[in-house]
């Protein structure tokens, strides 16, 4: 009996065994110094004044008392899917961080330099050129949202002041060093399923043309690694083509498909958010029933319940969320570069096909194919170039002016 109970206890503290860290602070000459210690792996992005830190462990201390002379604020919060302890550092804006780590033992350190006023001019301009050059535009957490708005408005602006053109500017950097986004792009429908047919078209065809396309200037990217559910005219079970997005990593994932109506009358572009609560317009409600149809099995990860439903709630708030912010850089570039068919709205609906936890995800239906017009643009292979360099450039603004996931790691120091 005493062994069993060891035996239990010794589970009990393995399972509930988490790595701690406490913080600690220092004033220096050259000004201030923070450091956590019991920090061994962690992820860093500098955002503006703000720094962003992912740590894997649990933070100790029960209160935080920093010197506002440099540090304006601290928020630490707690990421329920990846387990990992987020820390949001505010810093007045005549700091100069610089950001390493240490072993033996181990702990995160982050040094304030105070700048004058001749440090703090040059700092500020290698920033702006880096950024440009980059086509940057850092976000906190404070004003996320705010900022979203603000970039979203730019390119609304931008995209009025050249009204006459149709073209879109886009560089692609000859190399990158940082981690490559993933995106896994879904051609809906395929084989024995020719998805909506009308006008001599087939869904399935043009979805994988778009695809494609859109496969061919992401490749064209070094920032980028892309791959298809599918890359011929083949049948994919929905369940098959979340499964290869969640295997893959991705870090974005975009259904392609067309849509239909018994209304001819009907057309423009659609695009497509995740929303657990169902369709959120009598069209919305089409759609989600026709692309659901093939659904033959729920993604499970246990046999209870309970555990299923606890894991869809962490991860699919991120998915939502994040799968509507991309749609609004895709809404801005698709109604910019396409003319001859009028962007719609972004909706929402319960895809199965979207339900790709804690990955953004969007379902694009491109046009009307059963509407004449539209069913003209969708047999035109240029319409369709236009089409996929749009989402293009909203992956590109999405993640690298927005979203700007490309964390940093923090290199140790002696």
């Amino acid at each position: 009996m005493k062994t069993l109970r060891y035996i239990f206890l010794s589970i009990l503290i393995w399972v509930f065994y988490v790595e701690a860290f406490e913080i600690r602070t220092g004033i220096k000459d050259y000004g201030y110094r923070i450091v956590f210690d019991g920090v061994k792996n962690y992820e860093y992005l500098p955002v503006s004044t703000t720094l962003i830190f992912k740590i894997d462990g649990e933070f100790k201390n029960s209160a935080i008392k920093l010197d506002p002379r440099f540090v304006k604020s601290i928020e630490i919060s707690k990421d329920t899917f990846t387990k990992k302890t987020i820390i949001y550092l505010e810093i007045n804006d005549n700091m100069d961080p610089k950001v390493f780590s240490l072993s033996n033992p181990d702990r995160l350190v982050i040094d304030l330099k105070v700048l004058d006023k001749k440090e703090k001019q040059s700092v500020s301009e290698n920033n702006t050129v880096k950024e440009n050059k980059e086509s940057k535009k850092v976000i906190s957490k404070k004003d996320s949202d705010d900022v979203l708005n603000k970039i979203l408005k730019s390119l609304e602006m931008q995209a009025s002041d050249n009204n006459s053109s149709n073209s879109i500017e886009i560089e692609v950097p000859k190399s990158f060093a940082g981690r490559k986004k993933i995106i896994v792009i879904d051609p809906g429908h395929g084989g024995h399923d020719p998805g909506a047919t009308a006008n001599g078209l087939r869904e399935k065809d043009i979805n994988l043309k778009v695809a494609l396309k859109l496969k061919s200037f992401l490749e064209k990217d070094p920032r980028f690694k892309v791959y298809l559910t599918r890359e011929d005219d083949r049948f994919i079970p929905l369940y098959d083509r979340t499964l290869i997005a969640i295997e893959k990593k991705a870090d974005l994932f975009i259904s392609i498909h067309t849509n239909a109506s018994e209304n001819p009358n009907l057309s423009g572009t659609y695009i497509y958010t995740l929303n657990l609560r169902g369709a959120t317009s009598k069209l919305a409600k089409m759609v989600e029933e026709r692309e659901n149809q093939t659904v033959l099995n729920v993604i499970k990860v246990s046999a209870n319940p309970n555990v299923n439903k606890i894991v869809a709630d962490m991860a699919i708030s991120h998915t939502m969320t994040e799968g509507l912010n991309f749609a609004k850089f895709a809404q801005i570039y698709l109604k910019r570069n396409l003319k001859d068919t009028e962007f719609k709205r972004i909706e929402s609906a319960n895809f199965a096909v979207l339900k790709t936890p804690s990955i953004p995800s969007v379902l694009v239906e491109t046009a009307f194919i059963t509407n004449e017009n539209d069913a003209r643009l969708l047999a035109n292979d240029k319409f369709l170039e236009k089409f996929a360099q749009s989402l293009y450039k909203a992956i590109v603004d999405y993640f690298f002016r927005y979203k700007n996931l490309v964390f940093s790691k923090g290199k140790e120091e002696s």
